[in-house]
């Protein structure tokens, strides 16, 4: 068994709130605009609705095998050939998300900072970050969540707070968007934005128990729902649906047009370093949780001889799209279709212990 160290429900929110609010920061809210209009801000929580039914199917699984995490479960369940199937699914789906989330946020990082820098040498510089992270071990990395999350957390009131000298309230209308239908299909369908949270059923036993889980699962994807909604609801309030499309970082941008006077204008430096953080974080976890379930699966006991090969699959990963119109469209893939391996997988891993009678023993 990999002893990947204890720690608590405050870490667990952390880490998986800056894993999944990471998104904002990006093209999530120009998709929002393009397929939804102006009801962007309230689809998202649509999206976590579903999320949380994700989750709680989860939970169930969890708590019916206490002790285990998902990757036992899946074999005790399944049988070890199809749990290894399940397993693989999942960690390709978070591979997936984190190449081509990787990709995204370099090329945008491009366009909006170092024009001239090759994108492989920005994404090696990144993945040195990651590599060091990973090698500190998942309690460390925790740990490291828990302390950047009030920076972030206050980095991000403050740049909504000092925005809201350009908030225009005419801009949220028409207020249904594109129709209540669309919104509604398309909050269903982006359920895959919250999908992340399977990170606790991968680390389940770093968490103590079945009562923190449930308490970091829906905690997180609460707060992770405000986040963004307010991220794109103040994106909304700032630039009219039809320019929000174009802009690949409307949060970017926002801070751009932040202006107080001679010597209180273009804060975007600072900002840009709070979504450094954000982002060297999300990958970490993402890429720790993948090499997590392959050696659990593989039943390896340490991940660090592990952990170079996968900075490595990951580069190349993140080296595959042509351009960013490439990538951005790697990343709607994930966006529309992530939820299948995330909740539908447990579910049936679910409906399978229940028919075969399969069941843990209760923690003593």
């Amino acid at each position: 068994m990999i002893k990947e160290g204890k720690f608590g429900v405050t870490e667990a929110v952390s880490m998986v709130t800056i894993t999944i609010s990471s998104k904002a920061l990006f093209t999530t809210p120009a998709t929002f605009a393009s397929s939804v209009g102006t009801a962007g801000w309230y689809m998202t929580f649509i999206s976590a609705a579903v999320g949380i039914a994700g989750f709680t199917f989860v939970y169930f699984l969890l708590k019916r095998f206490p002790g285990k995490d998902i990757v036992e479960i899946f074999e005790i369940t399944l049988g070890r050939f199809a749990g290894s199937v399940f397993s693989v699914l999942i960690a390709y789906t978070l591979l997936y998300y984190a190449t081509t989330s990787l990709r995204e946020f370099m090329d945008i990082y491009k366009e909006y900072i170092l024009p001239l820098s090759p994108p492989e040498y920005l994404i090696a510089l990144f993945l040195m970050g990651v590599s060091i992270l990973c090698f500190y071990g998942l309690e460390s990395i925790a740990r490291f969540c828990r302390l950047f999350a009030y920076i972030l957390l206050f980095g991000f009131a403050f740049g909504i707070i000092i925005s809201a000298k350009n908030f225009d309230i005419y801009r949220l209308f028409p207020i249904w968007g594109y129709g209540i239908g669309k919104t509604l299909f398309e909050g269903i369908h982006r359920s895959s934005s919250y999908g992340e949270v399977i990170i606790l059923a991968v680390i389940a036993g770093s968490l103590q128990g079945i009562k923190n889980i449930k308490k970091a699962g829906y905690r997180s994807l609460v707060f992770t729902a405000v986040l963004l909604s307010i991220s794109l609801l103040a994106s909304s309030l700032t630039f009219h649906y039809n320019i929000k499309q174009e802009l690949a970082s409307t949060l970017y941008s926002m801070t751009q047009l932040i202006d107080y006077g001679r010597f209180f204008q273009r804060l975007d430096p600072i900002f840009l370093f709070l979504w450094n953080i954000t982002y060297l974080v999300s990958i970490t976890v993402i890429l720790y949780i993948v090499i997590s379930i392959f050696c659990k699966m593989s039943r390896i006991q340490d991940t660090r001889p592990v952990i170079l090969p996968f900075i490595f699959i990951l580069f190349a990963g993140a080296m595959l799209p042509r351009d960013m119109t490439q990538a951005i469209g790697m990343v709607e893939i994930y966006r529309e279709y992530g939820w299948s391996a995330y909740f539908v997988l447990p579910l049936i891993a679910l409906i399978a212990a229940g028919l075969r009678k399969k069941r843990g023993v209760p923690d003593e």
